[in-house]
């Protein structure tokens, strides 16, 4: 009840700052500059005014319901400190003492008040429009997990040690994001204390002591102080190992088995590596090896290698159970593969994902993954714009009844061509979003335009009958988030539900199944329609036809393709039959010749889909 009352507060104080912000923003929009050099900084003030008067009211509550709180155990310090609630830091600095300062989109600076400026050493004409990055670094900081968070939609905490004082500093910032109509970011406030004081607490003493406390080997923090102190190594060796799975097994085993298990992995590398080699849990998941000085001619190399290969082997006993577990590597070597000892964690981890993403054991960093990486980093950047811009086109595609050859189904297809880049596919730019916590909105955006330019479609006489099938990734067709939400903008356009099918690919099913036909009935039980795409190639076909309640079944383009292959013909009759049975829907995708049309319509498959029958294009 305490943190519910405490939650409900927070809400409300936010509320409150956003209809303040509006009202000044709406009031001097005529006159912009008014606003940014007079009442910006006033509005500012009212933000510190009333976060003084919220830390005096809801401190007693935050006090209560820091019981809540003191049985946590965290690894990191870093996770402690984001899950715990901000509010009992308060106490050690004065209201007067907060630092405040907000930011855009891009991390710039729009406005920094004293206690800010103060912390960071720098005029208020030094900060303005300058890269909070750049300042930053500046000071010896270079965590941006925050900044991934707050994209990523989330509130975010911050630790942060500033030297070159009299005594070093430590701070804590929370960073918030206020959103605009669109649910844009529009700018990030920060909101901290400075809080050297609280240096003795258990959570912080422990990250900053340089020890994992489960492993007993370094921790992060610990081994990039150690790795500081050899940026003069003649030469050197990074390995990043990673336990693959490990939320699984903590699942299924329990906390207890795979924290025993995590010390035995770091017990089994400390065995295994030289004694002056460096050992350290870097993430939850993931170790390092690092060794200076140390020969790395090639026969040096292999029997590394070989050592590390006979550690990826084993098995681990925990109690009665013997645990198989997937590790994968990737590595390193200074100064072959590149110029500065700083960097060798990251490339290391570089070469990691890509033994992880291509299924092998151990792999070594090669100069282009980081340009494959630094393509990817420019792809979603220019992403973040295209979606902001609408830049990207949704065109749609045409179903046909052959036998009457009118209309049936509009499929909605997503379309950027970059100015700089030219044309992107699809496949490209979905796989840069979700590597970059992107692919959630960029459904979002697809499914806005796409019921929106459907609802002007619905005008016109050739289109009044139509249905409207969406593209959904797996991600956020199992996001009840996403479901509210083309939920909400289908009824904002007056559509019906049932005139909407979504379009789900067998690959969504793959470990998923139960939770897949959970958030299917969801969809169901609002009145859309469930297609099931690319039928028959990825995942037992008729397994889900089983649990699924399906309306409309996708065949896929392989089996048009080779549609004189007798075994196709009859799976496209088997398919019939069932659709049939059932009362839905058959759909041939991906014809491309008349010949392939005419055999379709004699197995039965009248309704058609592909280039033959119609190229997707931009209907206006």
């Amino acid at each position: 009840m305490i943190l519910m009352m405490t939650s409900i507060l927070r809400q409300f104080h936010f509320a409150l700052l956003q209809l303040l912000q509006s009202l000044f923003e709406g009031f001097f929009s005529l006159r912009p500059d008014v606003y940014h050099y007079y009442f910006y900084p006033l509005f500012i003030c009212l933000i510190i005014a009333i976060g003084s008067a919220w830390n005096r009211r809801t401190y007693k509550l935050a006090v209560l319901s820091s019981s809540h709180h003191k049985k946590q155990s965290y690894v990191d310090a870093f996770t402690s400190l984001n899950k715990q609630n901000f509010s009992l830091y308060r106490p050690a600095t004065s209201a007067d003492e907060e630092i405040v300062f907000m930011l855009d989109s891009h991390g710039k600076f729009m406005y920094a008040n004293e206690q800010a400026l103060n912390c960071f050493n720098r005029q208020i004409q030094e900060v303005i429009g300058q890269s909070v990055f750049y300042i930053y670094e500046q000071l010896g900081i270079y965590e941006r997990r925050w900044f991934q968070d707050i994209h990523a939609g989330k509130e975010s905490n911050q630790v942060m040690k500033l030297m070159g004082y009299d005594q070093d500093k430590w701070l804590l910032i929370r960073y918030r994001s206020h959103l605009d109509d669109t649910g844009k970011i529009k700018r990030i406030i920060a909101t901290g204390n400075d809080v050297t004081a609280l240096m003795g607490s258990d959570t912080l003493k422990n990250f900053y002591s340089g020890q994992d406390q489960l492993t007993g080997i370094l921790n992060q923090y610990g081994m990039f102080e150690q790795i500081k102190q050899m940026s003069d190594a003649m030469s050197a060796i990074c390995f990043v190992i990673q336990v693959q799975h490990l939320t699984e097994l903590i699942n299924y085993y329990g906390h207890d088995v795979s924290n025993q298990l995590l010390k035995n992995i770091s017990e089994t590398l400390k065995d295994g590596a030289e004694p002056s080699c460096l050992i350290a849990r870097y993430t939850e998941s993931k170790f390092v090896i690092f060794c200076f000085n140390l020969s790395i001619d090639d026969d040096a190399l292999k029997s590394y290698l070989a050592r590390l290969n006979r550690i990826l082997d084993l098995n681990y006993q925990i109690g009665d159970l013997e645990l198989v577990v997937d590790q994968r590597i990737g590595y390193v070597v200074y100064p072959y593969d590149l110029k500065s000892v700083s960097e060798m964690v990251s490339l290391a981890d570089i070469a990691l994902s890509h033994a992880i993403k291509h299924h092998q054991k151990i792999v070594r960093f090669q100069e282009d993954m980081l340009v494959h990486l630094k393509h990817n980093i420019e792809l979603s950047n220019k992403l973040k714009v295209a979606l902001d811009e609408e830049k990207i086109e949704v065109h749609f595609q045409k179903a046909i009844d052959c036998q009457n050859h009118e209309v049936v189904i509009l499929e909605e297809l997503a379309r950027w061509t970059d100015n700089d880049l030219g044309y992107i596919s699809p496949l490209e730019f979905f796989k840069v979003a979700r590597e970059s916590n992107q692919l959630l909105r960029l459904d979002q955006y697809m499914v806005k335009k796409a019921l929106k330019a459907y609802q002007e479609l619905k005008q016109r006489t050739e289109f009044k009958q139509v249905r409207l099938t969406l593209n959904i990734s797996p991600e956020s067709l199992l996001n009840l988030d996403f479901a509210e939400y083309l939920d909400e903008q289908v009824k904002k356009l007056n559509l019906r539900p049932e005139d909407i099918c979504i379009e789900i690919s067998e690959g969504t099913f793959i470990n998923k199944l139960e939770l897949c036909i959970s958030r299917i009935n969801h969809f169901k039980k609002m009145g859309y329609l469930i297609a099931l795409d690319d039928f028959g190639v990825e995942y037992s076909s008729l397994a889900v036809l089983e649990k699924v309640d399906f309306d409309v079944i996708k065949i896929d383009a392989h089996f048009i393709k080779h549609i004189d292959n007798a075994s196709n013909q009859e799976i496209i009759k088997m398919i019939r039959r069932i659709t049939d049975l059932n009362f839905k829907e058959m759909i041939a995708e991906g014809v491309e010749t008349e010949e392939q049309s005419q055999k379709l319509q004699h197995l039965g498959c009248h309704i058609q889909q592909g280039f033959y029958l119609h190229k997707p294009e931009l209907i206006e």
